[in-house]
């Protein structure tokens, strides 16, 4: 049985500087892998450089896992509060 609450979504997203990403849907976190098509490339790709992207990044992410990468974001230290009296 799978812990939803343990599966990590991740999401493909077009950043600013025109690169195309993989992230974690639930964190705003820094990309895991990047990439980034020519201009000429993207006019000849037409539409379908979305894809082409997204075939290329999942099979990155895919090839990481079986290499035994943790994708899973670490968690943050909790924050400590000093209460004084």
């Amino acid at each position: 049985m799978t812990d939803k609450h343990s599966e990590m979504v991740l999401e493909i997203v077009e950043l600013d500087n025109g690169e195309l990403a993989v992230r974690s849907s639930e964190l705003d976190a820094e990309p895991m892998i990047k990439i980034e098509f020519s201009a000429a490339l993207k006019d000849q790709l037409s539409e379908q450089y979305l894809d082409v992207a997204r075939v290329m990044l999942t099979a990155g992410i895919q090839l990481a896992v079986e290499n035994g990468a943790d994708l899973k974001p670490e968690a943050p230290e909790p924050e400590i509060i000093h209460t004084l009296h």
